[in-house]
């Protein structure tokens, strides 16, 4: 069961979902015969990590046995940590004198399967008679924030999916092979859209001037709606002197400056995931504002990189949502402020790419007629002519992708696109379009 979630509590900013926070509740009280799991979905900055940690905070309050799972990363062994931890850390919340042997069993069983992973199953069964136990003296809560960072979370989620406990699972990626599993078995499932542009304003604040709303909403681009977003901008906005109140309204002292997202915003997390050469990339695209694919030679010799390193690298950042294509295939950053903090993270990728020069083309095909283009054709960028280029030469895509130093996806791309605004139905037609200079070319310059 699927629910869009856009509800907003005024007075206790982007927290207050009351909608989402009425699903746990209700989920919570149906936990009884046989358990739920309850997974919340979201964009980056949506909050999820906050509509846990709200829920958590007025359950306790209401005496609900209610613990917080902290984020792991690694294998489903990690996981099984991750709740003993929590199991030791809230003991005396659970109220019950009996667990604590339980806990010291799961421990002896946890060192042996990491020795023997024969074992593991032990562990399992273990644990599931502590969520049994638990669930019998009454309602008990996990929360897992970010549990998609574990491998196959799913038995470790199943474990816990006892009668008389709910399971709340928070996931970054919903396209992953884990989010969509966990959705398939999930009972219920909270969608956390944008917000809208009032509930925005209400989120930053009575005391944030429209004119720093309007900055915050260049800057994010399609993350405005996102309320954690906004408040994790907001606060480094605030932590780095940049903010003035005068009179009784807070600005920006400098709107002119770019406004960079938070240090531990998940899209910069997700960049430094990628290895050492994406954050980097990321950088020398914002230097660029948008990459042309024929740039790729040059980045790569500026960041030190091997070209199919580079290529493979940009290919996964595109995958991530951190780069957009646009429709003749060039990529530039998300938003604004992804740029920016890659640009203040990497100042030296950034002066490399703003010292080049233009880069040597591949050799062209000699135009054998000076045919004029048609009219309100749209131009070809470098890389489509260098990639006709290369078709003429009797490279296949996969020999492209190589030269190019992208994949084979990447090259199959842009000849979807060339195929779509010339009009050309073969590669022979897009040879002989390029031949004959009917192919109008479009003249790109670098930004400063």
């Amino acid at each position: 069961m699927i629910r869009e979630d856009m509800a907003f509590e005024a007075g206790e900013g982007f927290e207050g979902r009351e909608g989402a926070l009425a699903v746990l509740r209700g989920a919570l009280r149906e936990s009884a015969p046989r358990g739920r799991l309850v997974v919340v979905r979201g964009a980056a900055g949506s909050g999820r990590s906050t509509l846990l940690r709200t829920t958590a905070r007025r359950w306790i309050a209401e005496g609900v046995r209610a613990a917080p799972v902290r984020p792991v990363s690694g294998t489903l062994i990690d996981g099984f940590d991750a709740v003993l931890h929590t199991l030791r850390a809230h003991f005396d919340r659970f109220a019950d004198p009996g667990l604590i042997d339980r806990i010291s069993k799961l421990s002896r069983l946890r060192a042996r399967a990491a020795e023997d992973p024969a074992e593991g199953p032990a562990v399992v069964a273990e644990l599931t008679e502590v969520f049994d136990r638990l669930g019998r003296l009454g309602p008990t809560a996990l929360l897992f924030d970010d549990v998609d960072r574990i491998v196959d979370p799913a038995l470790l989620l199943i474990t816990a999916r006892r009668p008389g406990c709910l399971v709340v699972a928070a996931v970054r990626d919903p396209a992953t092979p884990a989010g969509a599993e966990l959705a398939a078995l999930a009972d219920e499932v909270i969608d956390l859209g944008p917000l809208d542009e009032h509930a925005v304003a209400a989120t930053a604040g009575d005391g944030v001037h429209p004119d720093l709303l309007r900055s915050l909403r260049t800057a994010l681009g399609p993350l405005y709606g996102n309320p954690g977003t906004v408040l994790g901008t907001l606060e480094r906005l605030h932590r780095d002197r940049r903010l003035t109140t005068s009179p009784g309204r807070t600005r920006l002292r400098d709107p002119g400056s770019p406004v960079p997202l938070p240090e531990d915003h998940d899209l910069v997390n997700r960049a430094r995931e990628l290895g050492d050469v994406a954050p980097r990339l990321l950088a020398a695209v914002a230097a660029v504002v948008a990459l042309d694919m024929d740039d790729l030679p040059a980045v790569a010799d500026v960041l030190g990189t091997e070209l199919a390193t580079c290529g493979r690298t940009l290919d996964r950042l595109v995958d991530a949502e951190l780069l957009v294509a646009d429709v003749d295939g060039r990529l530039s950053c998300l938003c604004a402020a992804l740029a920016d903090s890659a640009a203040a993270a990497h100042p030296d990728a950034v002066r490399g790419i703003r010292a080049l020069g233009t880069a040597a083309p591949v050799a062209p095909l000699r135009p054998v007629a000076a045919a004029p283009p048609k009219s309100g054709a749209r131009p070809w960028t470098r890389t489509e002519h260098r990639i006709v280029d290369l078709i003429g030469g009797g490279r296949t895509n996969r020999q492209i992708a190589t030269a190019l130093g992208v994949s084979e996806k990447t090259v199959e791309k842009h000849l979807t696109r060339l195929f779509t605004k010339s009009g050309c139905r073969s590669r022979v037609e897009l040879v002989t379009t390029r031949l004959r200079g009917a192919a109008p070319e479009e003249r790109l310059g670098r930004a400063s």
